[in-house]
Order: structure tokens, then sequence, then C-alpha cells
């Protein structure tokens, strides 16, 4: 991958088996890397449902910025264990864990679609471990509060019958994401490139045309459907619940980018957000989508956002 004005050299591809730690509650982490191997360090927030793999569309990118990207994959996807019971919250203490045993001393942290609230939730919640501070975020074509139904509403069909489940019985949700569903999208992820295609502008439809784009992505949802999905499960709950984060306390600049053409998550939710965070700057692209923001643009996002560590 590389974005608009990138040149057609192209460094190695990068090895995105998972590294592991454990947790201080003895969960397994599991992440991988990409970009400059002595870059800044830059903690991936992975989309829905998704995996750690889903940044290496960031590499060439962060190998021409100078970032290192860390990818975790969240409990319940990929190869990292699941968590019963977490909140967003949570996920700022596994990051902090996840920079104090790398030793990093200072990390910026971007969260790409559904990734988004996971990333506002390390900023708001960016200490746990001394040693590992939080110095910017980003977040690209970010899911907003669908707990709210203004926002929820704004989605396509298809989007918001599937955060839907988020607010029915845990049955629900285990029915539809049980076995058979889990193991046929695990075994022939492919055929989830349809439903990309259902609200995609032809930005998108370009894109996920490119390379390994789509292979890549199809590669993330097998991850995440690999172990029966509960991280794509508790995601459905957590997105559509009242995500406890306190918006308007976060007061550290928050970048956010978003295409104007997005089908799968409306830049409406990117405009909410920014009325909410105190000190949030938007980047709205014209005609561009919700693959083709993080793809075309990557070394512009990686770019701003290392200039305000």
């Amino acid at each position: 991958m590389s974005d608009a004005h990138g040149s057609d050299k192209r460094p190695p591809p990068p090895d995105d088996g998972a590294h592991c730690i454990r947790l201080s509650d003895g969960r397994r982490l599991a992440y991988a890397q990409y970009g400059a191997e002595d870059g800044y360090p830059v903690l991936y927030c992975h989309g829905f449902p998704s995996s750690r793999r889903e940044a290496r569309l960031l590499h060439e990118a962060a190998v021409a910025t100078g970032a290192q990207v860390i990818a975790p994959d969240r409990p319940g996807y990929g190869d990292s264990d699941d968590a019963p019971g977490r909140s967003l919250a949570g996920w700022a203490d596994d990051c902090a864990a996840l920079a104090q045993q790398l030793g990093l001393e200072r990390f910026a942290v971007v969260g790409v679609s559904g990734g988004g609230p996971y990333a506002l939730a390390c900023a708001r919640h960016p200490s746990g471990h001394r040693r590992a501070r939080l110095t910017a975020c980003t977040l690209v074509c970010p899911l907003g509060a669908v707990y709210r139904d203004e926002l929820l509403d704004q989605m396509n069909p298809a989007a918001r019958a599937s955060l839907l489940l988020g607010r029915q019985p845990t049955w629900l949700a285990k029915l539809v994401y049980g076995a058979p569903t889990t193991a046929i999208l695990a075994r022939w992820p492919d055929l989830v490139e349809q439903l990309r295609d259902i609200a995609a502008p032809p930005a998108d439809r370009a894109v996920l045309r490119e390379g390994d784009t789509a292979r890549i992505l199809n590669r993330t949802i097998g991850d995440a459907m690999q172990n029966g999905a509960p991280g794509a499960r508790r995601d459905l709950s957590l997105y559509t619940n009242p995500w406890g984060l306190d918006l308007d306390r976060i007061n550290r600049p928050i970048r956010i980018w978003h295409g104007e053409a997005d089908g799968t998550v409306p830049i409406a939710h990117a405009r909410w957000l920014a009325e909410q965070l105190p000190n949030a700057h938007l980047t709205e692209l014209p005609g561009e989508g919700h693959y083709s923001v993080p793809i075309r643009y990557a070394r512009q996002i990686l770019s701003e956002l290392l200039g305000l560590v």
C-alpha cells in the first residue's frame, strides 16, 4: 500500500505474525509491528470486526514517515485471549501495559473506524503506568456514539442492523454470531467483500481493488472469527451502550480525518465527535470513503500525528 503521493518503491513486507505479552490478570495480548523499526511508537486500534493485521495497510506510509506502528488484537480477536465483562476504559489499561512491557516511555495512538472509541478511551484514561505516556491521538473515519439514535440512524441499513444486535439479549448476538456464521466467515472471509461494496463510493471501490488491500482485509475477518467472535459480540454491546468516556473532559488535541462520501460510517459521526471534544480538529475529504482515507492519506495522517508528539 502507498498513499496517493507515495513512490513506487516499496519497503519489504512485514512479518505480521503474533508477538505476545502476558497481562497482570494472566491474559495473553497479541500484537504485530509495522513501519520503521526504530520509529516513534504509534499504537493502532483496529476496526470492527478485524485484527492487528489491518495495520499492515499503513506499513509503507509508516516507513516513510518514521512511525513504528504497534497493532494489538483486542480481547477476543485474533490471538488475544478473551476478557468477558470488559469496558472501553479497560482497553486503555491493556495499551498502557503493552507500552510498559515494550519499554515505551512515550507513544501516540490512532483509531480507525470501530477502533475510534477505543483510541478515545486511551486519550481519556492515558495513565495506569507512570513510564508509558500517551502524547497524541488521531481518529480515522471513526465510529460515533451509536448509543444515540440520531447517530445510529445515519448508518446504512446493513450496518445499522448489525449494530442493533448490541442492544438485544446476549443470546441473540450469540445466535447470529454463533458457530455456523463464524465458521463460514473464518473459512471464507472474502464473502464480506460483497458487503463492503454495498455502501462503497467510487473512491473505496477503486482502493479495494488495488494491490493486496482486499486480501489483507479478508484476512482480518478470518482472524476476528477464528475463536467464535467473542470480541465482535462485545464490541456490538460496547458501541451501542453509553461509552462512559466523558468526551468533554478529553482536553488533549485530537485529530480526526473522515471522507465526506463515507458510506460505512457517515461523516456526521466525525462532526458530532468534533463538537463534543474540546480540542478536536476535523479534516473532511471530499469524495473519499471509508477505506480510501486510511489508505490514500496514510502518509499525511501519520505525519500530522507525529507532528503533535
